[in-house]
This record gives structure tokens, sequence and C-alpha cells, in this order.
């Protein structure tokens, strides 16, 4: 099993700390955005997970150095220690945060299977930007 040098870090630094949690910063104008945060919120963890809406005041507040108009359109995640993590690589650490999904991340964290997440990301980002501009019912598919 190929763990990537970032979810090699996460790991070490998860088992000297015990106040590991990440941030998932989503869109809350975004139908299927609001639909992923709930899905993953009834999930069990490993990791303590937190959402808060993207280019928020409190966002703002907590992360002033994040592009925030970027973090409404690219699922984007902040770990306690102070990482980043974007687009496919932030699909990748909310798996690994989910015991079903953990061992999947890890496998898909090989830098070419990430092009596969990040393909996947990107049809996803695709979809949702175009499913807000038209009726968002086809949204309800999740």
């Amino acid at each position: 099993m190929t763990v990537s040098l970032e979810l090699a870090d996460v790991l070490e630094r998860r088992a000297r700390r015990d106040d590991f949690t990440l941030t998932v910063l989503y869109d809350e104008g975004c139908p299927l955005c609001r639909r992923l945060r709930d899905w993953l919120s009834r999930q069990p963890t490993l990791e303590q997970i937190e959402f808060l809406p993207a280019n928020s005041s409190e966002a703002w507040v907590r992360y002033p150095d994040l592009d925030h108009l970027h973090t409404t359109r690219i699922l984007t995640v902040v770990s306690s220690d102070g990482r980043v993590y974007e687009a496919e690589r932030a699909w990748l650490v909310c798996a690994w945060a989910l015991p079903a999904y953990r061992q999947a991340a890890e496998h898909l964290s090989s830098p070419l299977r990430r092009r596969c997440v990040r393909l996947g990301g990107k049809l996803v980002d695709a979809y949702r930007h175009r499913s807000m501009d038209e009726d968002c019912d086809t949204c309800s598919v999740l």
C-alpha cells in the first residue's frame, strides 16, 4: 500500500496530537455542496471534522491568508496543524477521515491515481456549477 507524503505526514502528526481536526470549507450556496456536507456529517469519522461556509465572515477571520473566492469554487480542507488541502487532495483527506474509505483514500493518494481523483473532482465541480445556474432539482440524486 502506497501512502502519499501528505497523508503520511498527517498520520505521523496524528500520532503525536489528540486534538487533530479537519475543517471543510464548503459552498453554502450550492445545493450539492450542502448535501455532501450533510452526508459527510452523518458518517462515523476517525478524525474530527467541522464544516465552515466558504467565504463567510468566520472563514475570513479564521483563515485570513486563504483565497476565499477560490474556496467557493474548489473544495478546501484546512487541518488543525495549518495544512491546506485543495481539490483532489481535499477529497482524499475527507475520505481518509472516514473508516469505510480510509484504505481507498490511501490507495488513491499515489501521484498517478490522484490524477483520477482530480478528474472526478473536476467533473463534480463542473456539474455543481452548471446545476447552480439551472433548476437545482438535478442535485436531488444525492
